[in-house]
């Protein structure tokens, strides 16, 4: 009987924090964006770095946003016309124009490492 409720209570525990993580997931792609905005506006010539942070945080968690909203809906979520399909399309293409994903984390590595020098 102990060994249950632990078990049950183990599950609470970590559903509990994948919905801290979760919730907080859009929190980091705001604060990196506002981040961004402020380190231009204290005068910063460039903020390569600070942009390619800011779109790869905030377009990956739309994409994973988005791809729960489909699971969410199963088949409903891929029909053409559906809002959901309409958004997943949408944030699709957010992740590759101005730079793929794979490209903004090799423009945040190269700038760290310029940086090093």
């Amino acid at each position: 009987m102990y060994e249950a409720f632990l078990a049950a209570w183990a599950i609470l525990v970590v559903a509990a924090i994948a919905a801290a993580l979760v919730a907080s997931i859009p929190v980091i792609g705001w604060l990196l964006v506002r981040h961004a905005a402020w380190t231009k506006d204290q005068g910063a010539e460039r903020i390569t770095r600070e942009a390619a942070m800011a779109k790869l945080a905030a377009t990956e968690m739309a994409q994973r946003v988005v791809d729960r909203a489909v699971q969410l809906h199963g088949g409903q979520g891929v029909m053409r016309g559906s809002t959901v399909e309409r958004l997943y399309r949408e944030v699709r293409s957010l992740r590759i124009y101005e730079g793929t994903s794979e490209i903004q984390k090799l423009v945040i590595a190269g700038t760290i490492l310029k940086e090093k020098k």
